[in-house]
């Protein structure tokens, strides 16, 4: 350590003369990084080191590698010297933690990182020293190895080997293979399809062709996820003329191992849309079948108009849900046809017809999602005679589909058109056979009968509060404070009260009824004892429920007592607070009663 201190030091002598003499810093300017590195050479001296004393230094020379930078730009100079200086010293400064910290695994990758820009050429050893403490992590394996390919081409044997002892450690490792998969099969599209290797009758391209066939095959015992087939076949399709029989091949392996994946299905039916039509992988080549596979003739493929490609998709989509028969391949099918659809340039026509005939077809099935009925009711919706269709498509899915969410679509249907007697007869319905979670239908029925504003819609909304009120699911609490809210506005404040004075009292307690009400009882211009009294109410019947455990409660009881009420109750308030909360809320209470009294005094 001592050596490395020292060597480190010599090499600054000449650092701080050039900076005097490009005048980068003023002499001031320079005794204070003399200091400042004086200071952090000794951190890193000291006998308890700590991933932070080097970290310190790093990153104060990464700052002084920006200012010279900054530096050359306004000074129009090189200062190339002083920051081939500065990234050696960084570099040293790396080798130097890591060979005591090994286990930071932010710090290799921090390492790398400015290497690749300062030092690239130390980047792949410096990836071989992370593997032998880091090779646990397969995505370790695959950095190094893409590096090392991006950095220089030719480096593909040690490329090789990195990713043969990678997937010797990490066999089932998806990332890992595909990376070999994708490095070799670049380097069988750089290949001449042409030149035999000596006495050899395949081409260069066949033989390394063989060689990506060969990682697929070896991949295939350790991994069974479908992504990961459809991922390899992405990757051939950037080379597809060249790689028609190893799609083949991977495509007969995916339907072997995955026949009632609807996935794999999916698969099928988009590469019909973008032109890899199956029967093209089936077709024989007409040349001897002696010849090299990369001198036959192979098929043409994305020559085929949209619409042929459209009609192949749809074909593959109708054989899937036929076979399958699962909600799951319905929604591919009908997402699909939705993408397809968004973009309407080109075809618009047909992709219409095909995404109604998709609806209708996944309607009939009484496997389609409450999403792609929403989708239908908005397309049937906008037709002059769809209303009607969508009430009858949506009715006969119910009996299929008896969730939230159906009902809501059946119901919106009924609002728009205006149906009362059918907006009932399903609330009715809704109310006799459904819980809680119907708590967004009976939201929508009362909003719809209170924009009617008719002696009819008073009549059901009337009606349907009482049974709102009488529920005994908690959910329902938001119903109750709605129904005092209607009382308040649209018949009277005496209604409200009578009503709540009820309410209070009946079970199941919510603390939001009773700050409804005193929020309906604040927002009276004029207040006279009695007001005062009801107003008290709300809070009296909040401590007495809910008093042990919120202490918010008896902050604005007391600041409305404080505010509105008598001052002179304040004190006794405040005892009956402490004495009735549990210990484990008195520290809140009094926390929050000092700030509440703070804020009336800054207001004041």
């Amino acid at each position: 350590m001592g050596e490395f201190i020292a060597e480190m030091q010599e090499r600054l002598l000449p650092e701080y003369e050039q900076m005097k003499h490009y005048n980068v810093f003023t002499p001031d300017q320079v005794r204070d990084i003399v200091s400042r590195r004086e200071r952090l050479f000794l951190k890193i001296t000291k006998s308890h080191l700590a991933v932070g004393d080097y970290l310190e230094f790093i990153v104060y020379e990464k700052q002084m590698y920006k200012t010279l930078t900054d530096k050359e730009k306004m000074m129009h100079i090189k200062l190339t010297g002083l920051k081939t200086s500065i990234s050696t010293r960084i570099m040293r400064l790396y080798r130097e933690v890591l060979g005591k910290f090994t286990h930071d695994r932010r710090l290799w990758s921090n390492w790398i990182k400015f290497s690749k820009k300062s030092g690239p050429q130390e980047v792949a050893g410096i990836y071989e020293k992370m593997l032998l403490y880091h090779g646990d992590d397969p995505n370790f394996w695959v950095d190094a190895a893409l590096w090392l390919y991006e950095y220089n081409r030719l480096n593909i044997d040690r490329v090789k080997d990195i990713l043969l002892r990678g997937l010797q450690r990490h066999p089932d490792s998806e990332a890992l293979n595909k990376c070999f998969f994708d490095i070799l099969l670049k380097e069988a599209a750089r290949a001449d399809p042409e030149k035999n290797l000596a006495e050899n009758t395949l081409s260069e391209q066949d033989i390394k062709l063989e060689r990506v066939e060969a990682v697929y095959r070896n991949s295939m015992a350790n991994i069974t996820s479908l992504d990961y087939f459809v991922k390899l076949l992405e990757s051939c399709e950037d080379h597809h003329e060249m790689t028609v029989k190893l799609q083949r091949l991977i495509i007969d392996d995916m339907q072997e191992k995955f026949p009632r994946e609807p996935g794999l299905w999916d698969l099928a039916a988009q590469r019909e849309l973008r032109g890899y039509h199956l029967g093209d992988e089936d077709e024989e080549p007409d040349n001897n079948e002696e010849e090299p596979a990369s001198k036959k003739s192979r098929p043409a493929s994305n020559t085929r108009s949209l619409k042929r490609r459209i009609q192949l998709c749809v074909t593959v989509y109708k054989s899937a849900v036929e076979v399958l028969q699962t909600q799951d391949m319905w929604s591919l099918y009908l997402d699909a046809m939705l993408t397809l659809n968004s973009d309407g340039k080109a075809e618009r026509a047909l992709k219409q017809q095909c995404l109604a005939d998709a609806l209708q077809d996944g309607h009939r099935s009484k496997l389609m999602h409450v999403r792609h009925y929403a989708t239908l009711r908005k397309m049937l919706s906008s037709a002059p005679s769809g209303r009607e269709a969508t009430v009858t498509i949506l009715t006969e899915a119910l009996k299929n589909d008896a969730s939230v969410e159906m009902h809501q679509l059946l119901l919106g249907t009924h609002v728009q058109n205006d149906s009362e007697s059918l907006i009932h007869e399903l609330f009715n319905k809704v109310q006799r056979t459904m819980g809680a979670e119907a708590l967004p239908l009976w939201q929508t029925v009362i909003l719809y009968y209170r924009t009617r504003q008719d002696s009819l819609g008073r009549k059901r909304l009337e009606e349907i509060y009482k049974l709102a009120t009488a529920s005994v699911w908690p959910e329902f609490a938001e119903l109750r404070s709605d129904y005092l809210r209607y009382l308040w506005h649209a018949e009277s404040m005496d209604a409200a009260r009578t009503e709540y004075a009820k309410l209070a009292l009946q079970p199941p307690m919510s603390l939001q009824l009773h700050r409804q009400m005193a929020q309906l009882e604040s927002s009276l211009a004029v207040r006279d004892k009695a007001g005062i009294k009801y107003w008290r109410m709300c809070y009296e019947f909040m401590a007495v429920y809910f008093g042990k455990t919120e202490p918010s409660i008896w902050v604005e009881y007391l600041t409305f007592e404080r505010d509105q009420g008598e001052t002179k109750n304040l004190s006794l308030l405040t005892q009956r607070a402490l004495t009735t909360l549990e210990p484990r809320h008195v520290p809140a209470f009094e926390a929050e009663r000092a700030l509440a009294y703070v804020g009336a005094a800054l207001v004041g």
